[in-house]
């Protein structure tokens, strides 16, 4: 999957979608993000009780190397968390692991300026 973008303004940027929603985990397909300054803007819901049960954990690995880039772990979700990105020109993969979660979001972010200088 080569993310573009898709012209919608979320938070002040343009986003790709990376969509792998549902209560599941996994690992997601790979994806080549042009862009040098991104972001990944995950959001979580749960209505499990007792709350501390939800668990939403999720590792960014680049492809060539394996090495884990960045990575979120968030506890007692609804919530999200917000994790900034300064590499790109790569390709790259989410690992994502949950626990009674019932839905999670993944999208990617970048702001304009960045979509006329793309890495490759």
């Amino acid at each position: 999957m080569v993310p573009t973008p898709h012209g919608r303004e979320l938070g002040g940027g343009s986003s790709v979608r990376l969509h792998r929603g549902g209560g599941r985990g996994g690992i997601t397909e790979v994806f080549h993000v042009p862009y040098a300054v991104w972001r990944l803007n995950c959001s979580v819901s749960s209505t499990i009780r007792p709350p501390q049960a939800a668990h939403f954990r999720m590792a960014l690995v680049e492809f060539e190397s394996g090495t884990i880039i960045e990575g979120a772990d968030l506890h007692y979700p609804p919530g999200g968390i917000v994790k900034n990105v300064e590499r790109g020109g790569k390709d790259f993969y989410l690992i994502v692991s949950v626990d009674e979660v019932d839905a999670y979001r993944i999208t990617l972010e970048t702001l304009p300026e960045y979509f006329s200088a793309p890495l490759g």
